[in-house]
């Protein structure tokens, strides 16, 4: 083996015990033993030629990145990509501290490799990391035994969770909320803010968990789980809300008509619309919407709306309150007496988007400000609603969160594994102008078992059928409580989460399960 080779093997060792990678042994010993297998001439440089990819895939593998058949998959969508998300997000996967980490450590050991034989080493470090857990092991043990030790119940054999994941998807397939029972108008406007990169982490990251827009709510889902981490699939969830949550491959090509929410409301006496404050190209997304949603109308812009930053994609992203402020005014002008059912989607907190005037080149810096400034802008909407005296529910929906945290398992702003921090998601629904308003310090009605978008829709169907009556706090603590529980599952890209108790469990694209640290 040569002492590049060595290098490399001992690099990767640190990079385990640091926790940065996942190392597999026996695929490593693999690789050295073809190293140093005794060979001359030709043949010795071509090995050590084939090693190189080897190598290289070997240290991909074991990384937290995103597995090589899913970046192939998505490779036209990452081509859209403007060059500066590229490189940012290359800075994210290899950091400058790390570099100089790396450097430092790589002089070092080529200096020792002139007075030891480094490949003797390398064998001893991988029969000691073989013989170990590895750090990231060891943290889920430690997460697993002290759950242990408050939850009698243990968590589920490995063996049975998919029969779990199959009675779930199987009882969720039988459920449908009809929104109105007759044909009668409905009472009151309905706004739909479905905002793109937004958690209960993002917003701690944030620190606007107690900002003046989430105390509006007057209905807090606090476990409201999106089911998906990527915007296709979670938009489409919420457009199939009148159905159960269903295996992300069956929300396209068509679903039942009872499933559709939009079609469902326009039954309802509503004028439907989808506004976008982008223009929706990226990765074929307006175009998913008029094919997989059964929406009658294509998604709309307001084009002459201030532009307010750039996407990921290059692309303009137009003012979140001018957007929704002149087409409100529009539609509700041309409506009159009507009653208009709005999807509006944001991408304004979207991992890789640049802001004028701010000068950080890292988006995950800007986050906290882009927040500040889109809640600013839903704000104005709400008041020019309450100006406006038209009865209207406001549901609060985000697509998913936007992992400015990130954790040991996935990289900041990567949404690949569909765990709860991603899913967990700020739902909840206003009240405005109905007469009956909540006092300013009294708290808002809190839905507290696990929920999504069925649960939330099933509250306006509710207000839908019981008029001013049920929008009053006891009656709304009634429909909180009357919503059953529902198993926390999310998907994305072959990968499953399903969450119980305290007790996490991802499966990969392969089919098998692993349990995983616990989870708030």
């Amino acid at each position: 083996m040569g002492a590049a080779y060595a290098i490399h093997f001992l690099l990767k060792f640190g990079l385990h015990l640091a926790g940065l990678i996942e190392l597999v042994p026996a695929l490593n010993l693999a690789l050295a033993l073809l190293l140093t297998w005794p060979l001359r001439g030709s043949a010795r440089t071509a090995v050590r030629w084939l090693a190189l990819p080897l190598a290289f895939g070997l240290l991909y593998h074991e990384s937290p990145w995103p597995p090589l058949a899913r970046v192939w998959s998505t490779f036209g969508a990452v081509t859209d990509f403007s060059v500066v998300y590229l490189l940012e997000l290359a800075t994210r996967i290899v950091h400058a501290q790390m570099l100089a980490a790396l450097l430092v450590a790589s002089v070092l050991l080529a200096g020792l490799a002139t007075r030891l034989r480094l490949s003797v080493w390398v064998f001893i470090g991988l029969a000691v990391i073989a013989g170990l857990p590895s750090p990231a092991q060891l943290e889920r043990e430690r997460d697993i035994a002290s759950i242990a030790t408050s939850d009698s119940s243990g968590p589920i054999a490995l063996n049975q969770l998919d029969r779990t994941l199959q009675a779930f998807f199987d009882g969720e397939r039988a459920k449908t909320l009809k929104l109105a029972e007759d044909s009668g108008p409905p009472p009151f406007d309905l706004v739909i803010l479905n905002v793109c990169s937004l958690s209960w982490d993002d917003l701690d990251t944030a620190r606007l968990g107690d900002a003046p827009l989430m105390r509006r709510l007057d209905v807090v889902f606090d476990r409201f789980n999106t089911g998906a981490t990527y915007s296709g699939p979670a938009v489409l969830r919420l457009l199939h809300a009148n159905c159960g949550l269903v295996p992300q491959g069956e929300l396209y090509g068509g679903a039942r008509g009872e499933c559709l929410l939009m079609r469902g409301l326009e039954q309802a006496g509503y004028q439907p619309a989808v506004l976008l404050n982008h223009d929706g190209r990226f990765d074929g997304f307006a175009d998913m919407l008029r094919r997989d949603s059964g929406l009658s109308i294509p998604p709309e812009q307001v084009l002459d709306a201030p532009v307010a930053m750039k996407s990921f994609d290059g692309n303009p992203i137009r003012d979140d309150a001018e957007v929704l402020t002149r087409w409100w005014r529009a539609r509700t002008d041309g409506v009159g007496n009507g009653r208009v059912a709005l999807l509006y989607n944001s991408i304004s907190l979207h991992d890789g988007n640049r802001v004028p005037g701010i000068a950080s080149v890292s988006s995950l810096e800007t986050y906290a400000p882009r927040a500040r400034k889109l809640f600013d802008d839903l704000e104005r909407f709400l008041d020019l609603i309450e100006r406006s005296g038209r009865p209207t529910v406001v549901v609060l929906a985000p697509e998913h969160g936007g992992a400015v945290r990130g954790d040991a398992q996935q990289i900041a702003g990567l949404r690949e594994l569909p765990t709860r921090a991603l899913t967990h998601v700020p739902a909840g629904l206003m009240l405005m102008n109905f007469g009956v308003a909540r006092a300013a310090d009294a708290p808002p009605v809190h839905v507290t078992q696990n929920a999504s978008y069925q649960s939330l829709f099933a509250v306006v169907a509710a207000l839908l059928r019981g008029g001013e009556e049920a929008t009053r706090p006891q009656r709304l603590v009634e429909l909180g409580q009357a919503l059953p529980p529902l198993e926390w599952v999310a998907e994305n890209a072959g990968h499953v989460y399903l969450q119980r108790g305290p007790y996490g469990y991802l499966r990969t694209p392969d089919g098998n399960w692993r349990l995983m640290s616990a989870q708030p």
